[in-house]
Order: C-alpha cells, then sequence, then structure tokens
C-alpha cells in the first residue's frame, strides 16, 4: 500500500475516528513503511496521535480542533467490533451525572476479566471487575451502581448531594428498568444494595434487596438522617 493510498484510506475515516495501524488492514511488510507516512501525516496537520499506535483524524470547526470523545479515544479497550466488552466508569461517571464537576488522570474502566492496569497518554487505565454481563442496555445502570459503591470518594460534593441526584435518576427509570436495576445490585456489596433499596418507591422491589442485607449491619457513609428511611442502617 502506496503513502497515497493510505491517505485515501484516512480521508475515508469520519472525523473524529480513533485508529490504529491494524485498522489500516495492511499485510506485515508494509507496516513499517505504513508508521512512517502515518509520522508525516502527523506532522502535516493531517491527523494526530493520541498515544503510541493510536492516531486520531481531527474534527475541525470555525472554533478549532475537537478533540475525540472518551468513547473513541479508548474504544479499543471497550469494543470487540461493536460489542460491549467494557464501559468507562469512575470519574467519567461522576462527571456524567452531574455528582461532580473535578476530573481525573486516572481513567476507570468496568471489565468482566481481570486486565492488568496501564498508561496510555495523560491517563493511567485502571480495570475494574464486573461481575454483571456487559451490553449496552445496563451500561448506564452500571454506572449507577458503581456511583453509589463509590459515593463516599466523590470529591467536590456532599454524600447528600450525590444521594440526591442519583436517586432522581433512579426514580425516572420505568419498573422495568428499576426491577433490572435491582438484579444487578445483588453482584454489588452491601452498601450499594442497600442505598438502592432506600430510594427505591416500590415495595417489592425495595424488599428484595431490604431481605439480602444482615440486620446488624451499620452502613456509615455521612447521609442525613431525614434522607432516607432508619430500617436501612445508613448514617
Amino acid at each position: 500500500m502506496t503513502s497515497k493510498s493510505i491517505k485515501n484510506k484516512i480521508s475515508n475515516f469520519e472525523t473524529g475516528k480513533v485508529f490504529r495501524l491494524e485498522d489500516l488492514e495492511l499485510p506485515r511488510s508494509e507496516q513499517n513503511a505504513a508508521v512512517v507516512t502515518l509520522g508525516r501525516l502527523v506532522q502535516e496537520g493531517e491527523i494526530e496521535r493520541l498515544s503510541r499506535g493510536t492516531y486520531y483524524k481531527p474534527k475541525r470547526t470555525r472554533f478549532g480542533v475537537v478533540g475525540p470523545s472518551m468513547e473513541e479515544r479508548f474504544r479499543d479497550l471497550l469494543y470487540d467490533n461493536n460489542t460491549p466488552i467494557g464501559y468507562l466508569t469512575g470519574f467519567y461517571a461522576f462527571n456524567l451525572f452531574g455528582l461532580t464537576t473535578q476530573q481525573s488522570s486516572t481513567l476507570e474502566i468496568g471489565s468482566n476479566f481481570p486486565k492488568r492496569n496501564g498508561k496510555r497518554g495523560m491517563y493511567t487505565i485502571r480495570f475494574v471487575l464486573q461481575k454483571n454481563p456487559i451490553n449496552r442496555d445496563n451500561i448506564e445502570m452500571l454506572r449507577i451502581l458503581d456511583c453509589l459503591k463509590w459515593i463516599k470518594k466523590i470529591p467536590d460534593t456532599t454524600t447528600d448531594k450525590s444521594y440526591i441526584l442519583l436517586k432522581a435518576k433512579v426514580n425516572d427509570y420505568s419498573e422495568d428498568k428499576q426491577t433490572q436495576l435491582v438484579n444487578l445490585a445483588l453482584k454489588y456489596s452491601p452498601l450499594t444494595r442497600a442505598l438502592l433499596g432506600s430510594m427505591l418507591t416500590n415495595d417489592y422491589l425495595a424488599a428484595t434487596l431490604f431481605q439480602t442485607l444482615s440486620p446488624l449491619t451499620r452502613f456509615r457513609v455521612g447521609l442525613s438522617p431525614t434522607l432516607v428511611s432508619i430500617q436501612w442502617n445508613i448514617q
């Protein structure tokens, strides 16, 4: 594949696309030459290098270059072809749900399999084991449960504020989605189950979670007593 044909292939990519050398589908014998071509395209401003072996076709607007979305930037860690194998969580979820505006250079990715932590560009990548299957329909719910799990660690806010925002999100769900959320929560910690249960207005679903908890366990997260029923032992 010539330099010109590589440029033509990249020109057919959508703007904003993150791609790797293997996306060019080159024979091994041409890969070294392709690296040289890609390096030249970086120098010419046609593409940008995100990290070693990872490139980005910039989206240009009248306000300047728009960077890739986080999902696109780390797509190779989140999808196998178009099937989700992971999801962004941690600070990404905190920001997504409006729980904090603080950013972090540590990126947490939920995954069904243990993986070695790593670094990409400015980001330290930490994989978090997710015991539930990951699919497009449940990723938002998994993020909500992760936020409940880490509610004491959300910075630049109070536990009360985070609880109120997450409760509103949970109660915006239909009964079917709340049922799915409860089923996912069964594989989370007792604290997560207690927090979720205390938010639910559906007595049956709340009881489903309540029955999984030890009556002797006390949860200390700094919540105001007016926000949660005493039966959940959350303080």
